[in-house]
């Protein structure tokens, strides 16, 4: 009787053992509690994309008309196809005729404050770029200026700039065109891309952009000149003739357009955080 109680005493601190050592295996030796774990484990928090959040903005334009004129469009369209992509076009059309009495002006003027905010990984760059698309047309050259009988068109101030106060980050200008006696113009104008490196944060887009027809005074009849920079229909027909010299133009893509896009790059040194 005395020797049975040792053995007992003995199986059970053995058999006491060796449960606490199957409590004690680690969850890769039990396939079972890996997946217990992982499914338990919380989910990695992933990093955001790049991505250009939109706020507040100021886009005005303002048409400016004198004598015998026309003017049409006047439209500032943001579109974000993708989020780290948005698309500001400015579209308009002006047209000045001769006037028996006064000079005629028409003209329009753009101007665009969109604030906006850069998201995403630290390390990002901002590709801006920037075309222009239209046509200027002056009246035929039989009216000279000698005789006060002109007309012109011009297109300028096609400028776009990114701001973080007061900096300025990255910018594109297009360069202006005019005619004039007789002279006509098909405008299809594009600079950049330009990329630089940009932290998150907030920023500022200026724009502006400026059409404008003008024709001297005359009691005698002439062609109307026309700046034009919007898609069909900003101009009406009935201020062009048929034998205009651009007629059939495909106009859909008219206007002043800029292209914003924020993409992930890498730190000077190669090494990310």
């Amino acid at each position: 009787m005395n020797k049975l109680i040792p053995i007992s005493i003995g199986a059970l601190v053995c058999a006491t053992a060796a449960h606490g050592q199957e409590r004690r295996l680690p969850d890769y030796a039990n396939p079972a509690r890996l997946a217990a774990a992982l499914e338990q484990a919380p989910a990695p928090t992933p990093v955001p994309g790049p991505t250009i959040l939109l706020y507040d903005r100021h886009g005005h334009v303002v048409p400016n008309r004198q004598g015998c004129n026309h003017t049409g469009g006047g439209n500032i369209d943001i579109a974000q196809p993708t989020a780290d992509v948005v698309i500001i076009t400015m579209s308009g059309a002006a047209v000045a005729a001769a006037h028996p009495a006064k000079d005629s002006v028409a003209s329009m003027q753009f101007e665009l404050n969109q604030c906006l905010e850069l998201a995403g990984p630290p390390h990002c760059k901002l590709t801006m770029e920037a075309r222009v698309i239209g046509l200027l047309r002056s009246h035929a050259a039989k009216c000279t200026c000698i005789k006060g009988n002109c007309g012109t068109a011009e297109v300028s101030m096609a400028h776009a700039a990114l701001a973080c106060d007061p900096a300025e980050i990255v910018a594109v200008s297009l360069e202006p065109h005019s005619v004039c006696c007789g002279e006509n113009l098909s405008i299809n104008d594009h600079v950049g891309p330009v990329s630089v490196p940009v932290a998150p944060g907030k920023y500022t887009l200026h724009q502006t952009f400026c059409i404008q027809a003008a024709h001297t005074r005359s009691v005698l009849p002439c062609k109307a000149a026309s700046a034009e920079f919007a898609p069909d229909p900003a101009l009406d027909p009935l201020w062009i003739s048929y034998w205009e010299p651009f007629h059939g133009a495909i106009k859909k893509d008219f206007g002043f357009q800029v292209l914003l896009r924020l993409a992930p790059d890498a730190p000077a040194n190669g090494v990310r955080p």
